[in-house]
């Protein structure tokens, strides 16, 4: 055999070997990284039933177990980036509940950015601003929300692993996924409406109360009284008037719904009336009960 072919195949057995050396290092090496993530998974994943305490509930929790599903969630974003939308929405409400709310807008953001078109994110979002009284941001997250079809929220969560984990571990059985949308809605409407009156966007809030109305949401009375509301201050009272009886035959005990019918009265120069109507709201007023903000103790949620 010449020598030059013997230096080629003496060559070409060594490339072969060193390639077939660093294709098996590789498979070895990806093969060692896939055990190393299913391990260090396995002992970050928490118990089924450590959700339950807090999926619920906002008054009791225990913050070691929450820091617990803050680090698993965590190493969801780092190894599974297909999960990552979920588990920011998780991180959002885990730093809600424990009071760090920068860290928990930060989360519920990333999971729009990651994934746009889900109700929950834009509604907790919606939830902080308005419990932080800053009212336009509420306005703009809360819409946002309520422009989210609903079928498609549905469908991230019933295909969601992080979400259905979740879910399965409340204590009272899996929720509704549909229902709880609908519930969602109708709370979005009646804080929007509410940072709407506090703004003093007028038109706008009779727009957002006859939409809710639409929706067919409305079962205390609570988008008639904002659609009265409205028309008050766009001095449509007649109007006013008869959405606050629809309201108050729904809520008789709306003690701000009867102030505003007796302003109401007021305003058409019937003194007598008005005064009935404001007295009876004063003393559901001095009673502690029956106002307004009953309406408005929304809270950040799962689903």
């Amino acid at each position: 055999m010449p020598a030059y072919l013997k230096f080629i195949l003496t060559r070409s057995i060594v490339v072969y070997f060193a390639c077939f050396f660093l294709i098996w290092r590789m498979l070895d090496y990806n093969q060692l990284l896939d055990n190393a993530v299913n391990q260090t998974m396995s002992r970050l994943t928490p118990p089924m039933d450590y959700f339950a305490e807090f999926v619920d509930r906002g008054d009791h929790y225990n913050r070691f177990k929450l820091m617990n599903c803050i680090n698993y969630h965590q190493a969801v974003i780092h190894f599974f980036p297909y999960q990552k939308a979920e588990a920011y929405g998780m991180l959002g409400f885990c730093y809600e509940r424990l009071g760090q709310q920068d860290q928990s807008v930060a989360s519920y953001q990333q999971a729009i950015a990651l994934n746009p078109d889900y109700f929950w994110p834009y509604y907790n979002l919606g939830v902080i601003f308005y419990q932080k009284a800053k009212f336009s941001q509420a306005i703009d997250y809360l819409s946002q929300a309520l422009e989210q079809i609903p079928i498609k929220t549905v469908f991230f969560l019933s295909r969601s692993k992080v979400y259905n984990d979740v879910n399965l571990s409340k204590k009272e059985g899996p929720s509704d996924y549909l229902q709880n949308l609908k519930q969602g809605r109708k709370e979005a409407y009646i804080l929007l409406m509410d940072s709407l009156f506090k703004t003093g966007s007028y038109a706008q809030l009779l727009k957002t109360a006859t939409e809710g109305l639409k929706e067919d949401l409305d079962t205390q009375g609570i988008f008639y009284y904002y659609a009265a509301v409205a028309c008050f201050y766009q001095k449509s009272y007649k109007q006013a008037i008869e959405l606050l009886q629809i309201s108050l035959q729904n809520d008789p005990q709306n003690a701000d719904a009867l102030m505003y019918m007796g302003m109401c009265f007021k305003m058409a120069d019937k003194a007598d009336m008005a005064q009935v109507f404001i007295n009876k709201a004063a003393q559901l007023h001095q009673q502690g009960s029956s106002v307004i903000e009953k309406y408005l103790n929304s809270s950040v949620r799962f689903f």
